[in-house]
């Protein structure tokens, strides 16, 4: 029952990922037919929008939202892929640790940047 929920889960970050990574291929890379649909649209990698965006709190969250979901759907595809090569129980109980662990550690690294970008700037 518990794996699944985790393929639940899995599936359902893979939807929150191709929104979210819809939505930002349209702002940031597809700029040029966004504005003939709605108008004027301010240059996506101009700094000064960057940083404006590095401070919004919906874009920080976002972010944040994206990292984990990008984190779990990666770490529990390759969990699942470990373990068809490795099926004793020690080693699925290693994989899991290592993977929670190194997920852990990337999503508190990445939320920190996020969130320490967006108080104090890029100054």
């Amino acid at each position: 029952m518990r794996e699944t929920a985790y393929w639940l889960i899995n599936i359902a970050c893979a939807i929150v990922i191709l929104v979210l990574l819809g939505v930002h291929m349209g702002v940031m890379h597809l700029d040029a037919i966004l504005a003939r649909l709605v108008g004027t649209v301010p240059e996506p990698l101009a700094w000064e929008n960057m940083v404006n965006r590095g401070k919004s709190t919906t874009q920080v969250v976002l972010y944040i939202v994206l990292l984990g979901t990008a984190l779990f759907h990666g770490f529990y595809g390759l969990r699942t892929m470990l373990l068809e090569f490795f099926s004793s129980d020690r080693a699925a109980r290693v994989i899991t640790a290592g993977c929670v662990t190194a997920g852990g550690v990337l999503f508190v690294t990445g939320t920190a940047v996020t969130v320490v970008f967006a108080l104090n700037g890029a100054g």
